[in-house]
Order: structure tokens, then C-alpha cells, then sequence
């Protein structure tokens, strides 16, 4: 299998505004894919190779080719090895299109909808379209001319009168099931793709939409496009639009050629469709075995045994019948000539040197404008959807008002001063940590929207990344420490000064943006978001320990003492103290009886120069910019293939 690259996307169309094109050819030749299977406990365990594809050989050419299978039988594994989304180093044999190696990134040059929804629910379906034509179409191509793209494209998907309907996500409603699938195959017909690969269409439509959405899928195969679909159990409406057919069981073909010849192909071999049944039906029963199942058998009063006759071993004996009957049959002769001829076609060119190899796929936008559509992007998501902002700064004003009334105006008392200070710093820096979880979201909420898109070439994951974390930031982040920063440093009544304030204010800024990083890198690490807050959560707690508020850190072990490095309380409260107390006298009555150094020395808080207040701030920035370059490499590096 010729392996794929994982660096650059995208290619070069023509400027047609049409989504008419011409399909192209993809042949396989003995395709083999195998995954690693790991056996007993994850660390001990022994690892085996398990085949999911053995041995296939197939063609599908333009119009409407379904591969049908039961549940593992492996066609969501060969629509995926067809369209390059397949791990290469599990792949034996060859991808051919239009007779000759894929390109490298191959991904990035047909279409591919997923199974699940990819498009964001906050924008209309025009402008998921027009995010998909401004980062995947040529940039010579003007705005007049993308729009135009966009428009051809909505009315060819009979999206015309939703096309300014919102997609609709858990808050906000949107269009129906059918037109969200459309918009998903709209998403990757703007780019006029010379095959389109589609897993499993119909999950999740009723009857009628399925039939909707693969009347659609007819009409654009009709004008040429090569559509490449693994499906299910259709109903007879759609399974009459296929123009091939290829059955799968437990990895290997049991059927592959004209839709019209299948029925044919098992009343041959043994096995006749019941009258009114489903072909489809009638198929995954041959397949599965349940064909020539003697009801009685399934009746407990009639076997001793009270199970079914159908064994294991009758499984394989009817699978193993299957894939022999097929070998040998005209059809796979027919379907192997051609194949054979399309293989030693390419080995005669290879001896001759005349083989030329389709260029490597190029992104068609520069990382300054994929910047600026993600980022417009994700600024519509922000104002569009903003139960997540508006709680959160709803939640720190409440927040801030409330640490104000309990700490208003703290006087210089001797007794209480520092105290209600020191309590009002921890409380403060623990709102910044905690109030920051929401940022655990900012990836897993988008994981498969961004997989997806990177791997179909939209945009280069540092061009996803600083949009998600420059339009993250300054809403999300920096906003609500102004407002907070504010609202508390004069309810509280801190030592007055412009220059105090802004420390205040850039201190807790820092507290917020080391908390947010670890929290971004949690989110690129995990999948599952209660896994990534519980993992979170810990760290806040143990750093939160090791602050030197709530155990003096000189009466720690040695050993456990190093945590303090690590801990975004402690730079937090060392910073604001140093902001505070320093030089600052408490009295009792009129008599001065303690300065804010002496506590600050018994901290073992360093405060006698600027550098000792400075190093707590660049030390959180440099926690945060640690994690976030953590969250990018994870980000870059992540197995976006299947």
C-alpha cells in the first residue's frame, strides 16, 4: 500500500461553479488490512494481528456503488483504506486511481462524509458552506465567484429554503435530520470531488429521508460523480438505485459486480429469494447463516437441547461456501479480468518508466487566511452560542460580589488585616483555577469536527489552534479578570494605586491563563470530558495543597517539597501578597505592631526586589505556555485516521 503523508492538504479545482465532474476509477488489488489485538491485561497481555480485510481485490467506477455487509464484516474498513483514511502501516497491497498511485494526501482530494455530523450547528448551512468553498477552493477564485460555488451547490442538495436556517445544535433548534445530512455532503461536493466516499448515509434517517438523501446521491451519480457508500440494510427504494454491489463477510467478498446480477448470482449457488422479501434482507441472512434455519429448531419443545441447529462451525462452513461460490462463479471472472488488466497495465508502465504519479495535494489558502476563516469561525460559535460565556461571567460577577461583601473594605487591624487579606488572595486565586474548567471543553466538544476537517485538508492544525486559543482567550479569559479584577480590588478595598491594580489585575490574568493551559491540554489529551475534569480537578487539588496557605511548605518532607514548583496557588498567592503587603503597615489603635514583611518572611515569600514579584508572574506564564505547546504538539500529532 502506497503510504500516505500526513503534511500538507488541500488541491487545486477548477474555478466551474458547477458540482457536476468527472468520477474517476479506484481499483484494489489484493488489499489486506490487519490491526494489533492485544490479549490479557493491557501491560502483560499478548499482542496478535487480527485481519480485518483478506485478500480483496474490487473496482468501482462512476456511478452508484454500495458495499453491503453485516455488523464486522469489514466495509466501513475498506471505504476506509479506499479513501486513504486507513493507518498504512496495517496495509498490504494497492489503491489505484485511475490506474496509477493516489497522490500523497490523497484524503485531501475526494470527499468523504462520516457517518456522524461534522458541521457546526451555530452557523447556517450556507456558511458552513461558504467555510468549507473559502478554505478548500483555489484563492484565486473571487468571492463572486465562491459564492456562486455555494449557491450551485444548495440548489442541487434542494437546500434552498433552509440555506439561511441555522444547522441547530442541543441549544439551538435547527433543520431536520435529512437536510443536516445534506448539509454534510454539501460540505464536501463544494470542492467537485472526483469520488465521494460515504459512510453508512442512512444511519439515524427515517425511511423516508434515508430515500431522500439516496434519490440525492443518484442524481449526482447520473451526471458522473463516482459515489462510494457502505451501507447497511436499505430498503428496496434504495437498493434499486445501485449500480454495483459488493457483499463482504467477515472480511473477504462474497459478491462484487452489477446490482442487477446479484439475485441471480445466489439462486445459482442455492439460494432463492422468498417472494415480497427485501434483497438486501434476503443477502445479510445468507450471509449471516438465518437463510435455511428449520423454525422447529428454534422451538425449545422440539429440540433437546433448546438451542438453535445453527452452530459456529456452520457459520464459517456457509462463509467459507460463500467466498469459494464467488470465486468461481462469471461474475468475479469478469470483475478479475478487468482487474488484472488495470494491475498489469500499471506494472507495464512501471517497467517503462511511464508511470506518472499525481503531484502531492497543496493547501490552496496561506496560514494567515485559514487563521482568519477559522477564527471568524469560531467568533460566530462564541456570540451565537452564549450559555458558556454569559454563565461564566454571570458566575464571576456573582463571584466577585460576593467575596467583596464578606472582605468589604478590610481595615489595617492588626488581628484581622492580614488574615482577611491572605483568606480574600486564596479565595480570589481558587475562582480564577476552578472558574477556568470551562476551558476543558474548548477540544473534546469539537474533537471530531476538527479531525475531520484537518484530515480533508480545510486547514493546518496551527491555523485551527491559535484561532481556538486567540478567540478563547480574550473573551473567555481576559474579560472576566478585567470585570472581576476590578469589582473586588475596590470592594475590598486593596492599597490604593493605578499600578497596584494593573499587578492585581495581570496577576490573576496569569493565574487564569496557567490554569486554562493545563485545562487545553487535558482537553486535547482525553476524549471523554469527565475523564479530562475529574484528571483536571486532581491536579488543581494537589497544587492547591502545596500553595504554602494551608500547610507551611518548610514542614513538608523534602522529598514532597518540590511540588510547590508546580503549583499555580502558590505562584498566585505569592503575587498578590508581594502586591499587597509589602511595606504595608497594620496597626492596633495607632500603634504600628506589624509590617506586611514580617508575614511575608515567615511565608518564606521572597519580596525585597521587583524581580521577587516578577518571577511569580512570568513563572505561571511560562506554565501556560508550556501547556499550550503541549496541547499543540498533541493537537499535531493525534492519529486523525481511522
Amino acid at each position: 500500500m502506497t503510504s500516505k503523508s500526513n503534511g500538507v492538504h488541500a488541491v487545486d479545482f477548477t474555478r466551474s461553479s458547477s458540482i457536476e465532474g468527472r468520477g474517476s476509477v479506484i481499483s484494489g488489488h489484493n488489499v489486506v488490512y490487519s490491526v494489533d489485538v492485544r490479549k490479557g491485561p493491557c501491560c502483560c497481555g499478548t499482542v496478535t494481528q487480527k485481519d480485518i480485510l483478506k485478500g480483496v481485490d474490487c473496482i468501482f467506477k462512476p456511478g452508484m456503488n454500495a458495499i453491503l455487509g453485516p455488523t464486522g464484516s469489514g466495509k466501513s474498513s475498506l471505504l476506509d483504506v479506499l479513501a486513504g483514511r486507513k493507518d498504512p502501516r496495517g496495509l498490504q497491497g494497492d489503491i489505484l486511481f485511475d490506474g496509477v498511485p493516489p497522490p500523497d494526501n490523497f484524503k485531501c482530494m475526494v470527499g468523504y462524509v462520516v457517518q456522524d455530523d461534522v458541521v457546526m450547528g451555530t452557523l447556517t448551512v450556507r456558511e458552513n458552506f461558504l467555510f468549507s468553498a473559502s478554505l478548500r477552493l483555489p484563492s484565486s477564485l473571487s468571492s463572486k465567484e465562491r459564492n456562486e460555488k455555494v449557491d450551485t451547490v444548495i440548489q442541487e442538495l434542494g437546500l434552498t429554503h433552509c440555506a439561511d436556517t441555522k444547522v441547530g445544535n442541543e441549544f439551538i433548534r435547527g433543520v431536520s435530520g435529512g437536510e443536516r445530512k445534506r448539509t454534510n455532503i454539501g460540505m464536501e461536493l463544494i470542492i467537485s470531488p472526483p469520488v465521494l466516499f460515504l459512510d453508512e448515509p442512512t444511519t439515524g434517517l427515517d425511511a423516508n429521508t434515508a430515500n431522500s438523501v439516496m434519490l440525492l446521491l443518484k442524481r449526482l451519480a447520473v451526471k458522473g460523480r463516482t459515489i462510494i457508500f457502505s451501507i447497511h440494510q436499505p430498503r428496496y427504494s434504495i437498493y434499486r438505485l445501485f449500480d454495483s454491489l459488493m457483499m463482504l463477510s467477515m472480511g473477504e467478498v462474497v459478491y462484487h459486480g452489477p446490482t442487477s446480477e446479484a439475485l441471480t448470482h445466489f439462486k445459482s449457488i442455492g439460494y432463492t429469494i422468498q417472494e415480497h422479501n427485501n434483497p438486501p434482507d434476503f443477502f445479510l441472512d445468507v450471509i449471516s447463516g438465518d437463510f435455511n434455519v428449520d423454525l422447529d429448531t428454534l422451538d425449545p419443545e422440539k429440540t433437546s437441547t433448546g438451542a438453535s441447529s445453527l452452530k459456529r462451525s456452520d457459520e464459517d462452513n456457509i462463509h467459507d461456501s460463500l467466498v469459494q461460490s464467488y470465486k468461481n462463479s462469471s461474475v468475479c471472472s469478469q470483475i478479475q479480468a478487468i482487474v488484472r488488466g488495470i494491475a498489469e497495465e500499471y506494472r507495464t508502465k512501471v517497467a517503462q518508466n511511464q508511470v506518472v504519479r499525481l503531484p502531492p495535494i497543496q493547501y490552496n489558502t496561506s496560514f494567515l487566511r485559514q487563521l482568519m476563516i477559522c477564527s471568524g469561525r469560531t467568533t460566530k460559535n462564541i456570540i451565537r452560542n452564549p450559555q458558556t460565556s454569559v454563565m461564566q461571567l454571570f458566575v464571576i460577577l456573582i463571584f466577585a460580589a460576593i467575596v467583596g461583601g464578606i472582605y468589604w473594605q478590610v481595615d489595617d487591624d492588626c488581628k484581622s488585616g492580614i488574615q482577611n487579606r491572605v483568606g480574600a488572595f486564596f479565595f480570589i486565586v481558587m475562582n480564577q483555577v476552578f472558574g477556568n474548567l470551562s476551558a476543558v471543553e474548548l477540544f473534546i466538544k469539537e474533537r471530531s469536527i476538527f479531525m475531520h476537517e484537518n484530515v480533508s485538508g480545510f486547514y493546518r492544525v496551527s491555523a485551527y489552534f491559535f484561532s481556538k486559543i486567540f478567540c478563547d482567550v480574550i473573551p473567555m479569559r481576559l474579560f472576566p479578570v478585567v470585570i472581576f479584577s476590578v469589582v473586588t480590588y475596590y470592594m475590598i478595598g486593596f492599597v490604593d494605586g493605578a499600578d497596584k491594580l494593573f499587578i492585581y489585575m495581570l496577576s490573576l490574568f496569569s493565574v487564569a491563563m496557567a490554569a486554562s493551559g493545563l485545562a487545553f491540554f487535558f482537553s486535547a489529551l482525553v476524549k471523554i470530558f469527565a475523564i479530562a475534569n475529574l484528571c483536571i480537578a486532581l491536579c488543581y487539588v494537589f497544587m492547591m495543597v502545596f500553595s504554602g496557605l494551608l500547610i507551611n511548605i518548610a514542614s513538608i518532607a523534602e522529598w514532597l517539597r518540590w511540588i510547590k514548583w508546580i503549583s499555580i496557588f502558590r505562584y498566585g498567592l505569592n503575587a498578590l501578597s508581594i502586591n499587597e503587603l509589602k511595606d504595608h503597615s497594620f496597626y492596633n489603635g495607632t500603634v504600628v505592631c506589624e509590617q506586611g514583611n514580617v508575614y511575608l518572611s515567615e511565608q518564606g515569600i521572597e519580596y525585597e526586589t521587583d524581580f521577587d514579584l516578577w518571577q511569580n508572574i512570568m513563572a505561571l506564564l511560562i506554565f501556560a505556555a508550556f501547556f499550550l505547546i503541549l496541547t499543540y504538539i498533541r493537537l499535531l500529532t493525534m492519529n486523525k485516521l481511522r
